[in-house]
Parts: structure tokens; C-alpha cells; sequence
């Protein structure tokens, strides 16, 4: 007869507890992060007629009744009279005065929250319905939501109506990477208007004794512009200036240059074709810089697309005098149009963002091999052609003178119009041209 194990021998040999390993819960957060960016953008609800709920709100407040009044519109109430064209009328001051003390008195996140959110987005420095909503944030610190706690103790200033803006810019010119770095503090959208507009500016100035170096400028631009996000629109005329303001009497290396002239037409357009609104904060002496740095990578590269294309041909003489007057401060403004080959090629060669929203060459579109540099030279409009097009000179102010920046151009309608010289590319021509120039 077999002897039965003991029960102490039994509990000897348990095998150990195998512990499932604990869940993965980066797609849950990932979801959460893409339903905030969705719903938690700044809301600007349209509104008709604003007067006649300021009225039914002053009633309310004056007569105590708020039976059957959702928070909702509490919370309208809010976002209309911290407006920008509202936040300053004093006959609404009742109102403002109200919702502070609610502030203060209230418990609830459904309110809290929103006024969070309207102090952030209707933030002015020194202005007085942002230092009372500061205030009245500030005391009810610890009743405000979980949505914006991380935020709160990543930036203990924020309720500081004086210093938030300094204090997020120096948080920001610590990260590498400024717009990633704010999300993760727990700030769901850094370009949200208000506060962040006026942290930008501060930004700007702790970054721009920087903006020499390779790295600090994509810092800058990565801002700017950050992976398929929306690109930054208030403040972009600062940025510029601030990118381009250590060039004013000398110039950047070729990367910085190069990459100055990519990034900015990239993400505010040529500054005299479809320019975005930014280039007109900018101070037009550095816009003038950046046109000079704009022609000579536009010279560079319509020959670089025409030694592709044109394989037939050698375009070095061509290019070395233009580019030759280029550096002699001789030509104001370049504009080119490709013939449909090169147009193809050079559309090629930008970025798809480019080739979709923003211009940088027109198209010939008569004769099939020919492409055009259309400059403009003191008060001559001067165009050089490829082949057998010769170098047309016209007054600049005179009618029907070809213009630049033209989205077409054909080169029989340039032959016909009546002009001061033209010169083939024969013997000395460049001389000739010099000449025609001088007259």
C-alpha cells in the first residue's frame, strides 16, 4: 500500500504564482490625447445676440434666480463677456464681478474648469479683467479639476497674472523640443491664444540671442510649425524678425541661409507672392534681406533645373554674370518662369506643403523650350532666356512692361512688346548687357 504525501510536503512543491504582466495602457492614453486635441481646441461659439443674454444674466444675478438655469449657460455667459470685444465694457462689469465671486465660492468642475480655460485664452498682461480672474483662480487653486492640476503644479505661476507669460517661456527655453514639451506638462493645445501668445513673445526674446546657431533656429521653427500641426499665425511677424535679426549687416553661413529661405517661404509663403499676413509686422529692412537671399537661391536654382533638363546645353556663362550681380547688390527682384519640363522637375524638387499652398515660379507656357529669369534692375524690367532668347530690357514704368511674379508668362507676347534693347548671348554679350544696364 502506497503511503499518501503529507499535506506539508504537498505545500513544499507549489509551483510559484505566474503574475499576468499588467496591462499596456499607452492606447488608451493615446486615445484620450487625440479626443483632447479634438474637443479641447478654443472654443469660439458664434453668438447672435449677445446683448439680450447679458441682459437675461443681469437680471438673473439682480433678482437671485437661477431656478432651471443649466451651467452651460453660465459658462456661455463667460466665454462672451471675456471676449475681446466685451472684456472691457464697464457696463458688464456686474457681470465679471459675479462670476469671480462664483469662482471663489464654487465647488464645481463644470464651472471651474471653463473659467480656467477663459482665463488662459483671454489672458492680457496688466489688463484688469485678467489680474481679477488670476485672483479668483488663485483661491480656488485646489478646487480646479483634474484637467488642469498637471499643469498647475508644472508652472506654479500660472495664476500669476504678471509672470505667467515670463514664466512659461523659460520653461519653454528649456525644452528641446517646446510644443512636445508643454503637452507634456499637461497644456493640451500651446498654441492656444491668450496667455501662450503672450508666452511666445517672451519665448522669443530668451531664444532670439540664440538664433545664430543651427539647432536654436530649428528649436524656433519646430515651435513654429510642430510635425502636421496647425502653424502658429499670431506672433509669426516677431518670429521672423527675431529668425532673421542677426543678419541685418552680415550674412549666415549656407546651411543657416539655406535653411532660412526653405522653412519661412515654406511656412509664410513668398513674401511678395501670397504672402502670408506676418511678413507685413516685419521690419522691411530684414525683408529686403530675406528677398536678397530669396533671389540668390532662385538664380541658383533655375540653373541647377535647367542643367537637368537641358542636357543639351551649357548654361555656366549664363549663370556665373547674373549670379556675379547677384552679389554686386545689382538686381531688386527675380522672379522665374519654367517651361513645362522644368516646371516638372522643379516641382520635384519642393516640399509637397509647397507644391500645394504656396508659389515659388511661374510657367512659360509658349515656346516649348524656353524658360525665363525675369528680374527687375534699378527702373528696368530685364528677362533672360534660355536658348535662343535674347536678353529683352523694358523701362520699368512703362505700359504693358512685363511684370514679376506673374503665374504665366509667354514668351511671344515678350518678343512684341516694345523695348529699349535686346541682346543676343553672342561674342561679349555680357558687356553689352552692362552697357544697356548703365543707359
Amino acid at each position: 500500500m502506497t503511503s499518501q504525501p503529507t499535506l506539508s510536503s504537498r505545500l513544499g512543491d507549489l509551483a510559484p504564482l505566474a503574475t499576468p504582466s499588467p496591462p499596456s495602457f499607452e492606447l488608451i492614453e493615446r486615445n484620450i490625447r487625440r479626443v483632447l486635441d479634438r474637443y479641447d481646441a478654443p472654443e469660439k461659439p458664434p453668438e447672435r445676440d449677445a446683448e439680450r443674454l447679458f441682459a437675461e444674466m443681469q437680471r438673473r444675478i439682480r433678482e437671485s434666480d437661477w431656478h432651471k438655469v443649466p451651467m452651460s449657460f453660465v459658462t456661455r455667459i463667460a466665454s462672451l463677456i471675456y471676449a475681446a470685444a466685451h472684456r472691457f465694457r464697464e457696463d458688464l462689469a456686474e457681470i465679471r464681478r459675479f462670476l469671480c465671486a462664483e469662482i471663489r465660492a464654487t465647488t464645481r468642475h463644470g464651472f471651474l474648469n471653463p473659467m480656467m480655460r477663459i482665463y488662459f485664452e483671454s489672458y492680457e498682461t496688466g489688463k484688469a479683467h485678467t489680474v481679477e480672474l488670476a485672483e479668483a483662480l488663485r483661491h480656488s487653486r485646489s478646487k480646479i479639476g483634474a484637467r488642469w492640476q498637471p499643469l498647475l503644479e508644472n508652472v506654479p505661476e500660472l495664476l500669476d497674472a504678471r509672470n505667467a507669460p515670463s514664466a512659461l517661456a523659460a520653461i519653454m527655453e528649456r525644452m528641446p523640443d517646446p510644443w512636445h514639451g508643454l503637452r507634456a506638462l499637461g497644456l493640451h493645445q500651446p498654441h492656444a491664444p491668450g496667455l501662450m501668445d503672450a508666452a511666445h513673445l517672451e519665448f522669443l526674446k530668451a531664444i532670439g540671442p540664440k538664433l545664430t546657431n543651427l539647432n536654436e533656429i530649428e528649436r524656433l521653427l519646430g515651435w513654429l510649425k510642430p510635425d502636421d500641426r496647425a502653424l502658429r499665425q499670431v506672433g509669426a511677424g516677431a518670429a521672423i524678425e527675431v529668425l532673421l535679426g542677426h543678419w541685418r549687416t552680415r550674412n549666415p553661413s549656407a546651411d543657416i541661409q539655406s535653411l532660412l529661405v526653405d522653412r519661412l517661404t515654406q511656412l509664410y509663403s513668398h513674401p511678395r507672392v501670397n504672402p502670408h499676413p506676418a511678413w507685413s509686422e516685419v521690419d522691411p529692412v530684414l525683408v529686403q534681406v530675406f528677398l536678397r537671399w530669396l533671389m540668390g537661391a532662385d538664380i541658383r536654382f533655375l540653373f541647377r533645373v535647367l542643367t537637368e533638363v537641358e542636357r543639351g546645353h551649357m548654361w555656366a556663362d549664363r549663370e556665373k554674370f547674373w549670379w556675379t550681380l547677384h552679389e554686386q547688390g545689382r538686381i531688386d527682384e527675380v522672379w522665374i518662369a519654367f517651361n513645362d519640363e522644368g516646371h516638372s522637375a522643379a516641382l520635384s524638387k519642393l516640399p509637397a506643403d509647397i507644391r500645394q499652398s504656396g508659389r515659388r515660379f511661374g510657367r512659360q507656357v509658349g515656346d516649348r523650350d524656353k524658360s525665363l529669369l525675369v528680374m527687375r534692375i534699378r527702373n528696368k524690367i530685364v528677362i533672360e532666356g534660355t536658348f535662343s532668347f535674347r536678353v529683352h530690357f523694358f523701362k520699368a514704368d512703362q505700359p504693358r512692361a512685363p511684370e514679376l511674379y506673374k503665374t504665366r508668362y509667354d514668351v511671344a507676347d515678350i518678343r512684341n512688346l516694345s523695348n529699349l534693347d535686346v541682346i543676343a548671348h553672342q561674342g561679349d554679350w555680357q558687356s553689352r548687357v552692362l552697357m544697356a544696364l548703365s543707359r
